[in-house]
């Protein structure tokens, strides 16, 4: 991998792609950062009692500032530990509005370990408290590069200042400024390519989610219209309530005369009719209908209704507001009727729908016999 690729995001993808990954790498950072207080809740007291307070409380001691100011970086990172536990709810139901806490409180945390390693350079510790932390820093939290190098740099700075200022050992303050600069150069180089690695698995999932809801679509959906084809129609058909499966209205539509809008304006102008037809259709229904293309210019609706007359008003709203609504082409408004059948499913309407079906093509044959544009009821 480029040296230009790990370091950047692929910034040509949809805004809502960036967006979702950065809201899963925000969430994952919550719960690790959760992780992290709630160990240093518990590990920092035990520090304050164990030498902070117990190096403050030996007589004539020479370094109670020192001990004093381990106190006071201890208990600060005790009580952001406290903050953060507390406000852990609020953070994650505000992840969006708070994407730049987790940068801000982890420098501001590495910068408070970076003080207590230079104050650790006046007992002769080595470096392991940085070292310890901003390796931690770089595996568990998913940081891009600039943001890593912005976090961390702060930390580095007062580590180096730290060293210049507390080490009296020259080989020691050479050795640590060594050691500790490899370490940051490597740590905002693994988190580069650690948030580059998640990045590229996420969006691979994304789309691989995407390529699968696009097959199912197709698999389900009619390519013209985008209403559900004869296959899913039969499948949400089994999936309503058993229990009110003697009260289902079958309605069968078909758009009068379409063959002469064909050979009038065309196929083109004839699959734009059906689109907004289909429309129509769609929006003069309950949402909980099913709304199917069942082939050329006919469709197919069923829903849960309370009676056969109900049944039979919706098919009349639905061939009133075609009628009213003339398709606007380029070469002028294109006004066309639609016939309905409607039969009542009043047994199991998986097991029997054929002759449901009949019962409605029926119906729909006799509306065309009484002259199109109108609403019949199965005999």
């Amino acid at each position: 991998m480029q040296i230009k690729q790990l370091l950047t995001t692929d910034k040509t993808l949809p805004e809502s792609t960036l967006s979702l990954i950065n809201h899963k790498t925000n969430q994952i950072n919550i719960k690790r950062m959760t992780y992290c207080f709630f160990v240093m809740l518990i590990v920092e007291p035990i520090i304050i009692l164990l030498f902070d307070i117990r190096g403050l409380l030996q007589p004539n001691a020479p370094e109670h500032w020192l001990y004093l100011s381990y106190f006071v970086l201890h208990l600060t990172l005790w009580l952001i530990s406290i903050g953060w536990i507390l406000m852990r709810k609020m953070i994650e139901n505000k992840g969006a509005e708070l994407n730049f806490l987790i940068p801000v409180l982890t420098a501001v945390l590495l910068m408070l370990l970076s003080l207590i390693n230079g104050l650790d350079q006046l007992k002769g510790n080595e470096i392991t408290v940085y070292i310890a932390f901003i390796l931690m820093t770089g595996v568990a939290l998913l940081m891009s590069f600039p943001t890593n190098l912005f976090v961390l740099a702060p930390s580095y700075v007062i580590f180096v200042s730290g060293l210049l200022i507390f080490q009296a050992d020259p080989d020691a303050k050479l050795r640590s400024l060594t050691n500790g600069t490899i370490f940051f150069l490597a740590v905002v180089i693994i988190s580069s390519y650690l948030y580059r690695y998640y990045f590229d698995s996420t969006l691979h999932t994304l789309e691989l989610k995407e390529v699968n809801d696009k097959l199912n679509y197709i698999s389900t959906h009619d390519s013209l219209t985008g209403l559900y084809n004869r296959r899913e129609f039969e499948q949400q058909l089994s999936t309503l309530d058993p229990e009110d499966n003697n009260k289902i209205a079958l309605l069968l539509l078909d758009i009068d005369y379409f063959k002469h809008v064909n050979d009038c304006y065309g196929h083109l102008i004839g699959d734009q009719v059906l689109i907004y037809f289909a429309q129509i259709i769609e929006h003069a229904v309950p949402a909980n209908f099913i709304v199917s293309r069942w082939g050329g210019e006919e469709f197919l609706i069923a829903g849960q209704v309370e009676s056969l007359e109900q049944a039979l008003n919706l098919a009349e709203i639905i061939r009133v507001q075609i009628a009213a609504k003339p398709y606007p082409s380029a070469q002028g408004d294109i006004a066309v009727t639609a016939s309905l059948g409607v039969s009542l499913m009043t047994g199991d309407c998986i097991k029997n729908f054929d002759h449901y079906f009949k019962q409605a093509d029926d119906a729909l044959y006799l509306a065309k016999e009484n002259g199109r544009n109108r609403v019949e009821q199965a005999l």
